[in-house]
């Protein structure tokens, strides 16, 4: 156990001296003359160093290697219309189990759409969507507060064939009474089944903010504790017998004038299969915070995950972490270290150590 708190020491300082030395963000802008259209270019690249103890308790698997790594293509063809492309590459270079091997990398494209700004109470997204099951499982990987997102957060993404939450259709959304509230509704591929006789799956979500509302596609892990922020929000997802339910809040609250600040969520999920995906009846549980301090430059934060089946039989999981982290440049450049611990009934407890570099530049 000391030597694994030596090596993620060594990582955190290494990984806080080439941040320091990097220069200030900036956004890659091309324009047209006309500045009615334009393409910004960017990247996010997560380099990840992680200690953990194997599947059977025996031994620790220990690997550097790129938790993320996308570059991301965004811009407007007009002033009514925008388009977001990202590929990703993740876990590249992370340890396959199989001696000797290290995964190679395979770069897919994560997001792919275009929006129709009509105003700020009625949008179109049509193409390549991150569903919005929960506030979590809508938050960009850029500006998350913890390490990574919750453990379970993506539980429908391989029976429902989707790749890391996304599916392919259209949805509306929008941001009416003064933005303070959200819709969003769409249809999508969901499981085409046999010559794609399936009915199409529907998604929507409602949120009321008190203050204003989060207008961007994707929401926002959190801000350092330097923006005033609530959200409370419903959701479902339905295919013929499949569904999805939940509900979520988030908070976040400057103190003392921006000094400090804390960051809070909840996140809560049934979901039942049905006859139609071998998905049983289950619930996901998902609730982090994190106290900003020096005028959000750091933080220490915390997360538990809780996954559950309706059927007492069936292992019951849960997995905590607890960190901190340095924002030298907010999300753009930051330096996030964690420990925590993987809970599967029946099984040996996991120990998981993690220490990550994020530089994102968008």
């Amino acid at each position: 156990m000391k030597n694994r708190y030596r090596i993620i020491a060594a990582v955190a300082v290494v990984a806080a001296t080439l941040a320091w030395a990097l220069p200030a963000s900036a956004q890659w802008v091309i324009e047209s003359k006309d500045q009615k259209t334009n393409i910004k270019i960017g990247f996010l690249s997560q380099g990840q160093f992680e200690s953990i103890t194997t599947p059977d308790g025996t031994a620790t698997a220990t690997n550097l290697f790129l938790r993320r790594f996308r570059i991301l293509f965004g811009g407007k063809v007009s002033d009514k219309w925008t388009y977001f492309f990202e590929t990703d590459n993740p876990n590249l270079g992370k340890g396959t189990g199989t001696p000797g091997t290290k995964d190679t990398g395979t770069m897919y494209i994560q997001d792919a759409f275009v929006t129709y700004n009509h105003s700020d109470e009625f949008k179109i997204d049509a193409g390549m969507l991150l569903l919005a099951q929960s506030r979590n499982h809508e938050q960009s990987a850029g500006t998350l507060l913890p390490v990574d997102y919750g453990a379970y957060t993506f539980l429908e993404s391989t029976p429902m064939a989707e790749r890391v939450g996304r599916d392919y259709g259209i949805e509306i959304r929008g941001y009416p009474a003064k933005q303070h509230f959200e819709y969003r509704l769409g249809v999508f591929q969901g499981i085409r089944g046999i010559d794609s006789r399936n009915s199409m799956r529907i998604v929507g979500r409602g949120v009321w903010y008190p203050f204003a509302a989060e207008s961007g596609y994707f929401y926002g892990g959190t801000f350092q504790g330097q923006k005033r922020q609530v959200g409370i929000g419903a959701s479902f997802d339905k295919q013929r017998d499949y569904g999805m339910y939940g509900v979520d809040f988030f908070v976040e609250q400057p103190i003392n004038k921006g000094e400090q600040g804390v960051t809070f969520q909840v996140d809560w999920n049934r979901i039942n299969g049905g006859n139609f995906i071998v998905l049983p009846l289950q619930y996901q549980f998902l609730v982090e915070g994190g106290v900003h301090f020096n005028k959000g430059k750091a933080s220490v934060f915390g997360q538990y995950a809780k996954h559950t089946y309706d059927n007492p039989a069936t292992a019951q999981q849960y997995a905590f972490q607890v960190g901190a982290a340095y924002w030298l440049a907010g999300h753009n450049r930051n330096i996030k270290v964690s420990i925590g611990r993987q809970h599967t009934d029946r099984a040996p407890d996991r120990t998981q150590l993690l220490a990550q570099l994020q530089i994102f530049y968008y």
